[in-house]
């Protein structure tokens, strides 16, 4: 009986940790203000929302954004893997944004880690 209920426990949280593997991929983390972006933030995912106050572009392809909201400006860099996917984002007005928090030349920006870590909302 005992050897019975290991294995169903043991089924079930295998199947609890490929649910969570899945479900991992799938979620946005919640919207957040520039502001609360600080080094605590470092490796984690976060998700922004603002405006492009400014754009400059990398010979290579890749692109770095400075993004702003009423809270604060934080830096935005596009690796060409991804930028090759996108048209026109330095056009666009408010954009939500995705990525990985990391420190660039002692500043901290978000490195945007697959096109669906960025999209135009006007």
């Amino acid at each position: 009986m005992d050897f019975q209920l290991i294995h169903l426990a043991l089924a079930i949280s295998i199947i609890g940790l490929l649910i969570l593997a899945f479900a991992e991929e799938h979620l946005e983390p919640p919207l957040s203000w520039i502001k609360q972006i600080n080094t605590n933030s470092l490796g984690r995912n976060v998700h922004v929302k603002g405006n492009i106050s400014g754009f400059h572009e990398f010979k290579g392809g890749s692109f770095t954004l400075s993004l702003k909201d009423s809270s604060g400006e934080i830096d935005i860099y596009v690796p060409y893997n991804v930028a090759l996917s996108l048209n026109n984002v330095s056009d666009a007005g408010e954009i939500e944004v995705i990525g990985s928090v990391e420190v660039y030349k002692g500043r901290l920006e978000i490195v945007v880690e697959n096109i669906d870590g960025l999209r135009v909302i006007k």
